[in-house]
């Protein structure tokens, strides 16, 4: 009878506790990286996100590929089945942050978003001092 009742008690708890953390997604590309996200984890919870990664999974993935379409396709079949679901991880991660970005309308980047899109601040690769300007501005 305990059981449910310590388990119970551990889900209604654990939100409160990480309710005054931040959560923070910081978007970047190949032209542009990210500073301080590992100090920035100090403060909040940090997922970084590269929109370059897909195209950068296309391109090492059709590397080598002859001119002939059947003659691709059928050397890119093959390579999806070796690559097997590390592969479909691999595409899945790369265009997580591709989504994330559309659902949050990125403009550019880098692009800090504070708590699921409450606040986005552009131009600020420094994801330590994109949460500083963000709690100057009253955000929490």
């Amino acid at each position: 009878m305990r059981k449910p009742l310590i388990l119970a008690l551990a889900i209604l708890i654990s939100p409160a506790a990480h309710a005054e953390k931040l959560v923070v997604e910081a978007f970047y590309d190949e032209n542009t990286r990210l500073l301080n996200t590992r100090l920035a984890e100090r403060v909040a919870f940090v997922s970084v996100y590269d929109l370059s990664a897909p195209e950068r999974l296309e391109r090492q993935l059709s590397k080598g590929l002859p001119s002939d379409p059947k003659a691709a396709r059928s050397i890119a079949n093959e390579r999806f089945k070796e690559g097997g679901n590390k592969l479909k991880f691999a595409f899945r991660d790369a265009y997580e942050g591709q989504m994330k970005a559309m659902s949050y309308k990125i403009e550019k980047v880098p692009a800090v978003v504070f708590n699921g899109g409450q606040a986005i601040i552009y131009g600020v690769a420094d994801v330590n001092k994109a949460i500083a300007i963000y709690r100057k501005r009253g955000g929490r």
